[in-house]
């Protein structure tokens, strides 16, 4: 007789389902920002970095940073963007080393178009199947998790 597998801790099946969340919500909300758009997620969260930055414009390892990918993923989606005429790349005269993405009149008028489109998708796909309390309590989430990675980085110094 076989024994039962071992259930799985509670804290691993809501990580999981909520990984699985994440990733299907993009796929879907990518799908419907490049119909409406011409825009990838990953694109379009780049130029809302840059067009919420003071001055619309961010060094590339601030994009990086604030997005959480390396910077290699953000040069090429920041090439992309750049071939497309929506973002220009300048360097820092007074460090040569230091390259800042700005936003362009092109990627000022797409990143607005964008948006109503990006909202529609997040809400179709994700906010509409939450309710208040749920999405309340959720909102306060990241916070407190990223809290607490800072927390154990600083320790592992």
């Amino acid at each position: 007789m076989r024994d039962e597998p071992e259930e799985r801790p509670e804290g691993l099946r809501v990580w999981t389902g909520l990984c699985e969340v994440v990733d299907r919500v993009r796929v879907l909300v990518n799908r419907d920002l490049q119909a409406a758009v011409g825009l990838s997620l990953a694109e379009n969260l780049a130029l809302c970095q840059v067009a919420m930055a003071p001055g619309h414009r961010l060094r590339m390892v601030e994009i990086a940073g604030r997005l959480g990918v390396a910077k290699s993923a953000v040069t090429k989606t920041i090439d992309r963007l750049e071939e497309r005429g929506l973002l220009v790349r300048e360097r820092d005269p007074g460090d040569r080393r230091t390259v800042y993405a700005t936003l362009s009149p092109a990627g000022h008028q797409l990143f607005a178009a964008a948006q109503p489109a990006f909202l529609d998708a997040v809400e179709r796909h994700f906010t509409s199947h939450i309710d208040y309390d749920t999405l309340a309590h959720l909102a306060e989430l990241p916070a407190r998790i990223t809290a607490a990675a800072v927390g154990a980085e600083r320790k592992t110094r």
